[in-house]
C-alpha cells in the first residue's frame, strides 16, 4: 500500500490594488488642477501688469482685486465648470454611467467638488499673494474686517459661477457652450458693475464711488447669500429629486438682492483716516492723511530743498497739506495743497515719490499760484518758480533752452523778456540770505492776496 501524497496548498491570489478615490483621480488627471492654475495665472498676470497702480495702497489693492475676480475670474471659472459638466456628453459615456452604482447626484458632485475646491483655493491664494506684494510699500491705513469678508464673498461668487457653469454644461450639449457662457458672464457682470442704477448694486464686486470707503460687516454675508443662493438654486434644481427645494435658496437670494438694492452706498462709510492729518516738525509742516502716513518721510525728503530755500521768509504758510475729500484748500487758510498722491503710478510709485523735481514743482504751483481770479502771476512768477524748484526742467532752469523756446514762439521780444528774467534770477540768487528771505516773504504775501502789482521789485 503506497503512502498518500501530500498536496500543496494553492497560492493565495495577490492583493488587488485599491482603486484610486474619485477626488484623487480628478486632481491627478482631471480639469480641476488646470483650472486652479489658470485662475492663479490670470490673477497674477492681471495684477502684475498694473502693479504701479495698486502696490502700497490697501484700498486700491482691494478694489482692483475684487474687480479682477468678478470680470476675469468669474467668466473663466464659469467656462471651466461648463467644460467639466459636459464631459460625459463629449466622451459619450452618459448611457454607461447611468447604469453605475453611484447615482446621478453623487456622480455630479464628485466631478464638481474638486473643481470648486481648486478654483476657490487658487483665488484665495492669489488674493493673499497680492496683499503680501503690497505690504512692503504700504502708504499707511490698512483694511478692516469688512474688507476681508468681502473676499470671502468673492470666493462664494467663484464657487457659484463654477457650479452654474457645470449645470449649463450638463444641460446643453453643444461644444461651444463654454465660450458663449464665458462671454455672456463677462458682459452681464461688466454691465452691472458700471451702470449707475439701483440694479447695478447687485454687482457682486460693487464698490463705492470713493476708494476710501469702509464696508459694513453685514455687506459680505448679504452678497454671499445673493450670489450663492442663485448658484445653489440652479444646482438643486438640476440634481435634486424634489426640484421645488430650489425655491428655498432662490427666495434667500431674492431677499438678499432686495437688501442690496435698497441700501446701496449706505453699506459703505467714509474712512475717518482719510480726513485726519499727521504732520512732521519742519517749517512749513508737511501733513498727510492717516491713510498715507508712510508717505510723510518721502514727501519731506522731496521738499527738503524747497523748505531750505524758504527758510527765514516771513509770513510762510503754516503747512503743506494733502487735500481731503470735501475739504478745499483756500489761499487764506494757511495751507498749501500737496500734489495728489492718488491715483498711484504718477506721483507715487511703490511707496516712494516718483519724481522729486516734479513733486516740488507742483507744490510750488500751489504756493505762488493760488486760486486767484487772474491766473497770471506777474512778470516775476517764472523767476520765483525757477528759484524755488531749480531741479525741474522748466521755466528758466535751462537758460539756453529757455532762450531757444522764446525765440521760436515769441521772436525777438520774447528773447529780450527771457534775458531780463534770467538777469533777475541771478540777482535773486546773489542776494544775502536775510534780504532774499524778506523779499520772498513779500512776494508770497502779494501772491496770496492775488495782487501782482504789489510784488516787490528785483
Amino acid at each position: 500500500m503506497s503512502a498518500p501524497t501530500a498536496t500543496r496548498p494553492a497560492p493565495a491570489p495577490p492583493n488587488p490594488v485599491a482603486a484610486p478615490g474619485p477626488w484623487r483621480s480628478e486632481l491627478r488627471r482631471g480639469l480641476a488642477p488646470w483650472a486652479g492654475a489658470a485662475v492663479l495665472l490670470t490673477l497674477a498676470v492681471t495684477m502684475g501688469t498694473k502693479a504701479a497702480e495698486w502696490q502700497g495702497d490697501w484700498a486700491r489693492t482691494h478694489g482692483l482685486l475684487r474687480t479682477t475676480t468678478m470680470l476675469l475670474l468669474g467668466p473663466l471659472v464659469a467656462a471651466a465648470g461648463c467644460r467639466q459638466g459636459g464631459r460625459e456628453h463629449r466622451r459619450g459615456t452618459g448611457d454607461l454611467l447611468r447604469q453605475a452604482v453611484r447615482g446621478r447626484r453623487e456622480r455630479a458632485l464628485t466631478a464638481l467638488a474638486p473643481l470648486v475646491a481648486c478654483v476657490v483655493a487658487a483665488q484665495l491664494l492669489g488674493t493673499a499673494g497680492v496683499y503680501l506684494a503690497t505690504w512692503p510699500y504700504s502708504l499707511g491705513g490698512g483694511l478692516t474686517w469688512g474688507h476681508g469678508l468681502l473676499h470671502v464673498a468673492d470666493a462664494v461668487l467663484v464657487a457659484g459661477l463654477t457650479a452654474v457653469g457645470f449645470v449649463v454644461g450638463r444641460v446643453v450639449t453643444w461644444r461651444g457652450t463654454a465660450l458663449v457662457l464665458a462671454l455672456g458672464c463677462y458682459l452681464l457682470l461688466g454691465v452691472s458693475a458700471y451702470v449707475d442704477t439701483p440694479s447695478g448694486r447687485l454687482a457682486p464686486a460693487q464698490e463705492p464711488g470713493v476708494s476710501e470707503g469702509i464696508p459694513a460687516l453685514w455687506l459680505a454675508p448679504v452678497i454671499a447669500v445673493w450670489v450663492g443662493g442663485l448658484a445653489l438654486a440652479a444646482l438643486v434644481g438640476h440634481l435634486a429629486r424634489r426640484r421645488l427645494l430650489a425655491l428655498v435658496p432662490l427666495l434667500a437670494a431674492a431677499l438678499a438682492g432686495t437688501v442690496l438694492v435698497q441700501t446701496g452706498d449706505d453699506a459703505w462709510r467714509t474712512d475717518p483716516r482719510a480726513q485726519r492729518l499727521v504732520c512732521d516738525d519742519g517749517t512749513p509742516r508737511i501733513c498727510v492723511t492717516e491713510r498715507h502716513r508712510n508717505l510723510l518721510a518721502p514727501a519731506g525728503e522731496a521738499l527738503s530743498g524747497l523748505r531750505e530755500r524758504l527758510a527765514g521768509a516771513p509770513g510762510l504758510p503754516e503747512r503743506f497739506a494733502e487735500e481731503r475729500r470735501g475739504h478745499r484748500v483756500r489761499r487764506d487758510s494757511g495751507e498749501v495743497p500737496l500734489p495728489s498722491f492718488t491715483p498711484l503710478g504718477r506721483t507715487v510709485v511703490r511707496g516712494e515719490v516718483a519724481d522729486e523735481a516734479v513733486f516740488t514743482w507742483e507744490t510750488v504751483a500751489g504756493l505762488i499760484s493760488p486760486d486767484c481770479p487772474d491766473p497770471s502771476g506777474g512778470a516775476l512768477e517764472d523767476v520765483v518758480w525757477t528759484y524755488l524748484a531749480p531741479a525741474h526742467r522748466r521755466n528758466l532752469s535751462d537758460p539756453a533752452d529757455a532762450l531757444k523756446r522764446a525765440e521760436r514762439y515769441r521772436g525777438a521780444e520774447g528773447v529780450a523778456e527771457t534775458r531780463a528774467a534770467l538777469n533777475k534770477l541771478d540777482r535773486l540768487r546773489a542776494l544775502p540770505e536775510t534780504e532774499r528771505a524778506a523779499w520772498l516773504g513779500a512776494y508770497l504775501a502779494a501772491a496770496r492776496r492775488c495782487d501782482s502789482a504789489a510784488q516787490p521789485t528785483l
